[in-house]
Order: structure tokens, then sequence, then C-alpha cells
């Protein structure tokens, strides 16, 4: 009985804990608790709350999992844990308990709601509609419902329908968190631009500390081109949050876009500095670096993120985004770095050999370091996969000129020009080349003219 007791406190000291956002310290007594009764489905679930506050996805994951399998007919518990493993992107596990949290209680539209965002974000969109009509065949009014359709439908590209969504959502529960938010991004993606300002505006007179709202409302003025009123919004959520990355990222590119790249540089140094595992950062930065000519910083950079790449494995290569990785490419080579451009455009063509635009960047790199064999046999290549190429015919020339082939300049310039008749800079080429072989015609001819004794 002691010890049942003593682990009661140590549960009500961990709530009281939490409650006071001492969040490591509540752990700790949590787990005391289990250690003397392991076996309390409730405990388990404090725990898992507990620990998905502190960010510690992978053992909350654990402990939702086990209080659900504790208490399999508590509706809370089964639906909490549904939607939180649906949160850490644990869509099957998720989807299981949420279906069972719908079979405990048909009228629990959270849990249809959540399923129905669950399939969404795994790509099953014709599974999240049937759920959708599913659920109305249980629920009077379904609001989230509404809301997480729109949200799918949004995803697909699919406006109107997400707009409709969205607004008989509003219509059914005016109060629903971000549910005019939405509604204003969609309507803006349909080009009701001044229909959205104003349902944001709205929005935020309601709910004026909404750091997302601040966020969309932003990204839209920004798009509107209408950068102060965008800097106002995102200066607005660093005073509720300074160290919210997204918005010190927002005013980075803002700066960008109005040619402030000192500004920029900061900005993206400050997102690094709070974030430093996020590499989507890197290459952002080293634009801004290059605008202000500190080529050094940028080298340094990127050399170190390109060789990070290259020591990886191909399939983490294949991960990456292909957009990603030409525009790597393109500041390797704008900071007098080819060799290391060549290297990369080498190992994504692994992946695809065929990929237009990375064999061209592979040539320019070949050429920029002097290697003009490589530099022809990808423009070769080149020309056999895409014959309208026409900078390509005028490498190939200039590749011929500087090895001093004037010979094979020509016939590559009687190529080109036979495609493209009209090609400004080819016809400058022939000009040029011709001039450059009148001497050796002129010599010929004058052997073949020689008086013969």
């Amino acid at each position: 009985m002691s010890d049942w007791n003593t682990a009661e406190e140590h549960v009500d000291r961990a709530l009281e804990l939490f409650r006071r956002g001492r969040l490591g310290e509540a752990e700790q007594a949590m787990r005391i608790a289990l250690s003397i009764s392991p076996d309390r489905g409730d405990w388990q679930f404090n725990l898992a709350l507990t620990l998905d506050a502190l960010g510690k996805n992978e053992e909350a994951i654990e402990w939702y999992q086990m209080a659900a399998k504790a208490l399999p007919e508590e509706l809370e518990v089964v639906a909490s844990a549904g939607i939180a493993l649906v949160k850490f992107e644990s869509f099957d596990d998720g989807l299981r308990l949420l279906e069972q949290a719908c079979r405990l209680d048909s009228s629990c539209e959270e849990a249809w709601a959540h399923r129905i965002d669950a399939l969404a974000r795994s790509n099953r969109y014709e599974e999240a509609e049937g759920i959708y009509f599913l659920a109305q065949q249980y629920l009077e009014d379904y609001p989230n419902c509404l809301y997480a359709m729109g949200e799918a439908l949004f995803e697909k590209d699919l406006t109107e329908r997400a707009i409709w969504c969205f607004r008989e959502a509003a219509r059914q529960e005016p109060t629903l968190p971000r549910v005019r938010a939405r509604l204003a991004s969609a309507l803006a993606a349909s080009g009701r631009s001044h229909r959205a300002v104003r349902m944001f505006l709205q929005e935020l007179r309601e709910h004026p500390g909404s750091m997302e709202t601040l966020l969309d409302f932003g990204d839209l003025l920004a798009e509107l081109g209408r950068y102060g009123e965008a800097e106002e919004k995102f200066k607005r959520i660093l005073e509720i949050n300074p160290a919210e990355t997204r918005a010190h990222r927002r005013l980075a590119e803002l700066a960008m876009n109005r040619g402030y790249f000192e500004e920029a540089v900061s900005e993206f140094e400050l997102v690094q500095s709070l974030a430093p595992d996020e590499e989507n950062i890197i290459l952002p930065l080293a634009s801004a670096l290059l605008a202000t000519k500190r080529t050094r910083e940028t080298r340094i950079l990127l050399v170190d993120f390109t060789e990070k790449i290259l020591e990886g494995h191909q399939k983490e290569m294949a991960h990456r985004e292909r957009d990603e990785l030409v525009q790597l490419v393109d500041l390797l080579l704008k900071c007098g770095l080819p060799g290391l451009a060549g290297d990369l455009c080498e190992r994504q063509l692994l992946t695809a050999p065929e990929d237009i635009d990375v064999l061209r960047r592979l040539a320019f790199a070949a050429f920029d370091r002097g290697d003009r064999r490589t530099g022809d046999r990808v423009s070769r290549k080149l020309v056999r996969l895409d014959p309208t190429l026409c900078t390509v015919h005028e490498n190939l020339v200039l590749s011929a000129i500087r090895a001093r082939k004037p010979a094979l300049a020509w016939a590559r310039i009687q190529r080109g020009l036979t495609r493209f008749p009209d090609h400004e800079a080819l016809r400058r080429l022939r000009t040029l080349v011709l001039l450059r072989r009148i001497p050796g015609l002129i010599s010929r001819m004058t052997r073949q003219n020689t008086p013969q004794v």
C-alpha cells in the first residue's frame, strides 16, 4: 500500500510540474511512478503526453501505443494516441487507432477528421474522400472533416472544391481555428487576391497572435509585391516568438527580392544558427553571400556541403530534390569550382543518365576546367538527345577553336547552321573561323601556284 501511495504522489507531482512547464522533471516523476506500477495505462498516456511536449517523438510514439493497448476502450486515450501518431507521420499505426476510436464512438468527429488528414498526407486521396463521405452518415455537423477535406483538395490544386469545403466549415463552425485563413489562401490561389486580403485582415482582428495566419498573410502580401506590409507581418511573428525560423527566412527572402543582400545574409545566418541541422538554408545563404561578393565564404560553405553529399551513399543522393542539386551545381560554377560541380553532375547522372539540364552543366564544367575531351563528349551526347540545343552547337565550335582546329570548327559551324540558319552567334563564329583560315588558304594557294623549275 505504501508503494501505491508513493506512486500516486509521484503522479500528482508530475502533473503539477507539467502545468508549471517543468517538463523534464515531470518526465522523471512519471517514470518513477511507472517503475512502481508499470501497467497503469492512464499513467503511460501521461508520460506519452510529456514526452510529446519535450519533442522526444520516438519514445512518445512507443508510450502512446502502450497506453492505447492498455486502455482499448478509453476513447480519449485511443483517439489522442492516433492523432499523435499521425502528427509524427506514423500513418498506418495512427490510422488503425483512429479507426478504433470511430468504432468506439461513431460521433467522434475529431477522429473522422484526422483519418481524412492522415490518408491525404500519405497520398491516399481517394480513400480520404471515401472516409469524408462515410463520416457524413454518422455526423450531423462535421466542420473539422470539411476542413481536413479542404486541405486535401487544396494540396491537389482542386482549388474551387477546397474553397467550398472551407466556406462550409466556416458556416458550420464560425470559430473553427484558421478556417478563414485557409479560405483566404485558397481564394488567393484562385486569383481573388483582394478578397483574400480582406479575409486575412478579418481573421487577424479576431486572432491577432496567430503565427500561421501571419505567415500565410505575409506570403500573400509578398506575392503581391507589397513587401513593406509583408515585412511587418513577419516581424510581428518575431515579437511573439523571436526564434521562429520561418519568419527569419521569409525576411531574408524579402531582403533578397529587394536587393538588400547584407540584410539577407544576416537573416539566413540567424536561421542557420537557430536550426543548424536544416540543410535547406545552405543554398539561399550561398546565393546571398555571392550577391555580396563574399566568394571565399561561399566557397567554404559550398565545398563542405558538396563533399558531404558526395561522401554519402548513392541512395541518399537519389532522395535529394533534383532541382536542389541543379541549383547547387550552378552556385559551384558561379564561384569558380567547376571540378566539384562536374563531380556532382557525374553522381547525379548515375541516377538519371539522360537528364539534359545536368548534362549541359557537366559539359560547361568540363570546358571551364579545361577538360575539352569530356566537354566535347558530353556535348555530342546532348546533340544526339536534343538536336535543337543551339548553345551546345556553339560550345562545340568554341571548343574546336580553342583547340586550334579550324577545320573541325568549320565543320561544326556548317552542321549547326544547317539546323539554325539564322543563329547569330554561329554566324559570327563562322566569320571568325573564316578569318583565321584565310592565312592558311593563302599559303596553300601560294604553294600550289609556285613556278616549277
